[in-house]
């Protein structure tokens, strides 16, 4: 009994130590699974999660099996620091045989995509070329799990493919010239007219002509004719179809058109008739100096005459049908004679005794006569002295509008009741009337509102200072 007792207790003493060592290997367990870093590893496409201790890449990739070549593809590269978190993507190289222009090569490459592999290889491909990825045309070829393992290249002819009156460039890789234009989208017909024919070999070949056959309907002299041309315009179907445009006839769509869609053409017979309308063109009046007729007067010289401006009216006729009238250019068939009126030029020179006392004169106009002075110039609350030639305005000096002023500036004349006045200053005028402005100092102001007879006194200026034509 007490051996009984005490095997009982030793066995549970040792149950405790074993306890107690599972517990510690478990937290030691425990530690380490919580120090791991959890890795996404993604070899030739295939993802999986790893849990690893390691610290760089090429570490992890120890640990799952991996040993990568300098020709595989690795990212982050094997010394890289891994964290926690991080994906790394691994694409082992594989054998790629390559045929292009005549030559087998073999590549050790990691790319998947046959368009990446011909880039490593330092192939490019140009528009017709055709490429094959085992066995199928690349873009329909499905990629096999590992990888692509043949790729044909086959190259394309350079073309010159002439139609409708242009050049088109082609490249293709067909047999023959009639598989390059298929490819190219023109299907060809029976009709068609094509050289070198459609079975000719590409190989060698450089250009080629091409104009397919259409189906074409005429509307012409109240007929509809059905035939079929391989022409590139309206004109060359017309003829072919052995229908004629004749003096005026066009054809709808025009002769130098390509043909439409349609096909179909519209021949118009045209006629025309043509009628002369007359009518006046009305002369002009110039002026003319007259040195016989004294300043002032004016002598008709030459009383003009019409002219004739004749224009041509077209009628047209399209199928028999009147459709319009068409006026062609006028032109003058008698020039008009412009009316000539001789203004005096010539000048005499008068005297006349007034009460200040004998004049000499040489130009007499009746004028309407105005007066103002500094602080009556027709503008409310506003005065001042200075006249247009800078001298300060009182009585002696006189105003004419702008553009007599700058011909007659500095001139003198008389006005009975007013006097000697030099040409001073300008105003507005009265419209329809010649008009003079008499100058006053505020302190001797005369209104005037009358007509008067305004003499242009000697000396008589020399002639670029004369209007010989007051208006």
């Amino acid at each position: 009994m007490h051996r009984l007792r005490s095997w009982i207790a030793s066995h549970r003493a040792i149950s405790l130590r074993l306890a107690a060592l599972a517990l510690a290997a478990l937290g030691l367990w425990l530690v380490a699974a919580a120090a791991a870093r959890r890795v996404t590893l993604v070899v030739d496409g295939e993802r999986r999660v790893v849990a690893t201790h390691a610290r760089r890449v090429g570490g992890l990739l120890r640990e799952v099996g991996l040993r990568p070549t300098a020709e595989d593809f690795v990212v982050p590269p094997p010394d890289a620091p891994l964290r926690d978190g991080a994906v790394v993507e691994v694409r082992l190289a594989h054998l790629v045989r390559l045929e292009v222009d005549g030559h087998v090569d073999a590549l050790t490459t990691p790319a998947d995509h046959p368009e990446n592999i011909l880039f490593q290889a330092g192939v490019r491909l140009f528009p017709g070329d055709r490429a094959w990825v085992d066995g199928l045309p690349l873009g329909a070829a499905a990629l096999p799990a590992r990888g692509v393992s043949r790729i044909r290249v086959e190259r394309a002819y350079s073309l010159s493919l002439r139609q409708g009156g242009g050049n088109r460039p082609l490249r293709s890789a067909g047999a023959t010239l009639g598989e390059a234009l298929w490819e190219a989208g023109i299907p060809l017909r029976a009709a068609d007219e094509m050289f070198p024919p459609a079975g000719t070999s590409l190989e060698g070949g450089t250009g080629v002509r091409y104009e397919p056959a259409r189906a074409i309907t005429v509307e012409a002299d109240g007929t509809r004719l059905r035939s079929w041309a391989a022409a590139e315009t309206v004109g060359e179907a017309l003829a072919a179809a052995g229908v004629a445009l004749v003096g005026l006839d066009y054809a709808v769509p025009a002769v130098a058109s390509p043909l439409p869609d349609d096909g179909t053409l519209r021949v118009v017979r045209v006629t025309e008739s043509v009628e002369l309308d007359r009518t006046l063109l009305p002369f002009s009046s110039r002026w003319e100096p007259a040195p016989e007729i004294e300043i002032d007067r004016q002598q008709l010289i030459d009383a003009g005459e019409a002219g004739v401006v004749a224009r041509r009216a077209r009628v047209r006729y399209e199928d028999g049908v009147e459709v319009g009238r068409t006026t062609e250019p006028e032109w003058v068939a008698v020039a008009p004679r412009d009316r000539v009126m001789g203004y005096g030029t010539k000048i005499v020179i008068r005297t006349l005794n007034t009460p200040d006392g004998p004049i000499e004169y040489w130009r007499a106009v009746p004028m309407y006569a105005t007066s103002y002075s500094p602080c009556r110039l027709g503008v409310p609350n506003y005065c001042s002295t200075t006249m247009a030639n800078g001298e300060q305005l009182q009585k002696g000096h006189a105003a004419f509008i702008v553009r007599w002023y700058r011909v007659m500036r500095g001139q003198y004349v008389y006005v009975p009741g007013y006097g000697r006045a030099k040409i001073s200053d300008t105003g507005g005028g009265i419209p329809g009337r010649r008009w003079i402005d008499l100058g006053y100092s505020d302190s001797d102001y005369v209104s005037w509102h009358q007509w008067v007879t305004v003499y242009f006194l000697t000396p008589v200026p020399p002639e670029g200072l004369i209007l010989w034509v007051l208006e």
